[in-house]
């Protein structure tokens, strides 16, 4: 599950190419990216702050819809790469669609009481590339004559006044907009009930007959033996091209150490695959199972994992970002006014249970997601999971769950929240009819 989500804030990403031929790569295909393209706005009328998966996704939008508005997207890299894989279930359709590589109406998950299959004819669950997704960007970015992507640069201080917001670059330069969309990955500290999924992946290539026991379904969760981790378990898709993408996956209370996680993979991958493998890319990283306090009424809009895009109790955050970033490029071409991600109270609360809940010893998250995708109807199991349920679909979600442990869970859980404030308007009410 660790593919699904967006920004690593604890951690670096490899590639197994070397960096010149990283940066080659790059200014041969992301021309938008390179330092050489100067500004021509000054002042412009919306800055984003950082150039990963929000920001390019808003960008793309405005750019696709031919904006007025003059955009400028601020990204501290110089060099982008295939760093990563964004999955997750297709719920409407999204501007990347170009870019998913693969997809399955069918998922499984393993535990040693046996292996679950679900499946669902509706919600495909989908492969976005990192590099085809960054392409796609900076094409659109680079054809748009308002717009201009500033690399290698980063935020050092915003100042709000009553009309704009002033931001102080790491050049010494300074940039002003009436509005800021900030997609930085946030650094605060997280604490009980939230935690840390922490992952290292491998795109290998088995030899046969060793890669048939890999199989052709998404393994989401084969479930390892219990340790000092609330959760860890093995996340395998099959990439194509008789590769698989394998990732060793933790749930922790704090980041765990990458050379640890990529030392179980290797030894998950001798036992299931042999010596017989070859390593064709890596990534790895950290991402925060939390909710963090939204930001008040104002000039600076926070976006991403930011914003509370990424789903807490799973990782879940590409296809949340791209149903934000088409609703915010509408928004803005019709009222020059951003919309801010939105919160759902109610999933939030279960959000911070279920979190609660890992924290109990006993294998809880095992038998947790076990119960979920054993006994819930798959397409009300999806709209859970995604972010977007229908109301009819929490009473199977609810039955299905350890209710005394979630009892238990709750007044702590619900405590916990308490500091997560949100502006007026930011919470949503759950939909009886998907659009």
């Amino acid at each position: 599950m660790s593919s699904y989500g967006v920004g690593v804030p604890a951690s670096s990403i490899d590639c197994l190419a070397p960096s010149d031929a990283g940066d080659a790569w790059t200014a041969r295909h992301f021309p938008g990216c390179s330092m050489s393209r100067p500004s021509t706005c000054g002042d412009a009328d919306l800055i984003i702050l950082g150039g990963g998966c929000a920001g390019l996704s808003l960008a793309a939008n405005l750019a696709d819809a031919r904006t007025s508005l003059r955009v400028i997207v601020v990204e501290p890299r110089t060099t982008y790469h295939e760093d990563r894989t964004w999955c997750g279930w297709r719920l409407v359709p999204h501007a990347f669609a170009d870019c998913v590589v693969a997809s399955w109406n069918r998922w499984q998950v393993a535990t040693p009481a046996g292996v679950i299959e679900r499946n669902s004819a509706h919600y495909p669950y989908e492969m976005i590339r990192a590099d085809l997704f960054y392409e796609r960007a900076f094409r659109a970015i680079d054809r748009h004559p308002a717009m201009s992507f500033l690399a290698g640069r980063s935020a050092e201080h915003l100042t709000e006044t009553a009309n704009h917001v002033e931001v102080a670059l790491s050049d010494g330069s300074t940039l002003s907009a009436p509005w800021i969309i900030d997609t930085r990955p946030p650094r605060r500290p997280i604490e009980r009930p939230w935690l840390w999924q922490t992952f290292v992946g491998f795109v290998v290539e088995p030899d046969m007959p060793a890669g048939a026991r890999f199989g052709s379904v998404p393994i989401l969760m084969d479930f390892q033996p219990p340790d000092q981790a609330v959760a860890h378990f093995m996340y395998i898709l099959p990439a194509g091209d008789g590769r698989f993408l394998c990732e060793w996956t933790r749930f922790s209370t704090s980041p765990d150490q990458l050379e640890d996680i990529e030392a179980s993979l290797r030894a998950w991958l001798q036992e299931h695959a042999g010596a017989g493998w070859t390593l064709h890319r890596r990534e790895q990283g950290s991402l925060p199972m939390a909710l963090f306090p939204a930001d008040a009424a104002g000039r600076i809009v926070a976006a991403g994992t930011r914003g509370g895009s990424l789903r807490a109790s799973t990782g879940f955050a590409f296809h949340a970002i791209q149903r934000w970033a088409a609703s915010c490029s509408a928004s803005l071409q019709a009222t020059r006014l951003p919309l801010r991600p939105p919160r759902n109270r109610m999933l939030d609360s279960m959000d911070a249970i279920f979190l609660e809940v890992l924290h109990e010893p006993s294998n809880s998250a095992m038998e947790v997601f076990r119960r979920l995708f054993e006994e819930c109807p798959p397409d009300a199991l999806v709209r859970f999971l995604a972010g977007m349920p229908h109301s009819s679909d929490l009473w199977p979600i609810i039955r299905s769950l350890p209710w005394g442990r979630f009892l238990r869970a709750a007044p702590s859980a619900i405590r916990s929240q308490m500091h997560v404030r949100t502006a007026p308007g930011r919470y949503r009410s759950l939909s009886r009819r998907w659009p």
